[in-house]
């Protein structure tokens, strides 16, 4: 209760100004528009068979193309505070994944599992007709195309990894039990989805809700008002009725994975990285795995990849919604070195 009472106060004494419209289209908020690296954004849908990708472009079409991901229960939003600090010349495109932001839900009795991630992707990539891109990734948006470099390296020019060194492993006398967790829950949850109820709440509650929900998750301080509301743009929809906002990511996106990995899979999945790959730590954040397990991943980096860097910076998980300041400079200097004329050592 101490805790919560405190994410409450801190919820309430931050304060942003903030412009809300409802685009009657998408049936989403949506905020002021912000400067790009070339311009405001553009809302872009992607065709999947079950329905559709959503997300948001910004700078020249023609420009070196960027892809944006986001983290879990996030969307594309993720990046908007970065973009205007960003240099011009590239063209980015920010995803909402499936079942999250303004993407389309899957179909009923299907769920998600965490190799659909790759499929995606390289279904996504096809659309745009990107042979070869940057992918900007924040937490499970960086595990994704830190895994996707691996095994399509000639897909991925260079990688940028916020906050997530990699998917975590684990203990291999969990994995049954994990997997046991997995499908009572999916049942569970499939339950509520035959029997839906419809939360409802005023745009300032479900941020309030979100707040204390990513700071639980995350650790006190992890995220401010400002870039809650900034998620919440495409993380919220109207209420059949119109009469309030609910959440717009899929309730089946909650299930834990049936099927775990080992610490040897992650390793090698890491030594495949052949791009010059950025990682980005929050100094306040958790590393989601064992200090053992992170030094060891880290140093798989550093032996394999001779255009890997690493760099610490203060503040929580979502430090790049938080402070795009201090995380834009060491992005930016990395978008704009040409690796091919750097000695290795």
């Amino acid at each position: 209760m101490l805790v919560t009472r405190q994410m409450k106060h801190l919820f309430r004494r931050q304060s942003v100004n903030s412009t809300l419209s409802t685009n009657k289209d998408t049936e989403c908020v949506t905020g002021d528009s912000r400067r790009g690296i070339s311009g405001t954004s553009e809302e872009i849908r992607i065709p999947v068979p079950y329905g559709h990708i959503a997300g948001k472009a910004w700078g020249d079409p023609k420009g070196k193309p960027i892809l944006g991901l986001h983290g879990w229960l996030d969307n594309a939003a993720t990046h908007d505070h970065l973009v205007p600090l960003l240099p011009e010349g590239y063209r980015l495109v920010c995803l909402d994944q499936p079942g999250h932001g303004l993407s389309s839900h899957y179909p009923n009795g299907m769920h998600y599992k965490v190799s659909d991630a790759f499929t995606f992707l390289r279904s996504v990539l096809d659309h745009l007709k990107w042979d070869k891109t940057i992918i900007m990734g924040h937490s499970m948006g960086g595990g994704i195309g830190l895994w996707y470099s691996a095994m399509f390296p000639e897909q991925v020019e260079k990688l940028i990894c916020i906050d997530l060194i990699s998917f975590g492993s684990m203990a291999l006398n969990k994995h049954v039990n994990a997997a046991r967790k997995s499908v009572l829950e999916t049942m569970k949850v499939q339950a509520k989805m035959e029997s839906p109820i419809v939360p409802s709440y005023s745009f300032e509650d479900a941020c309030g809700r979100a707040f204390m929900a990513s700071n639980l998750i995350n650790g006190l301080g992890s995220i401010t008002k400002e870039s809650v509301e900034t998620l919440m743009s495409r993380g919220l929809i109207r209420t059949p009725d119109g009469s309030g906002y609910t959440w717009s990511a899929d309730l089946r996106l909650r299930i834990p994975t049936a099927f775990n990995m080992v610490q040897e899979i992650t390793e090698e999945f890491g030594s495949r990285v052949e791009c010059p790959h950025l990682l980005i730590k929050a100094t306040e954040a958790s590393k989601y795995m064992t200090d053992d397990s992170y030094d060891k991943i880290l140093k798989v980096f550093m032996d394999a990849n001779p255009h890997f860097q690493y760099s610490e910076l203060p503040g929580g998980h979502h430090l790049h919604l938080n402070t795009p300041e201090l995380v834009a400079p060491i992005i930016s200097k990395f978008l704009e070195t040409d690796f091919s004329e750097a000695v290795k050592v």
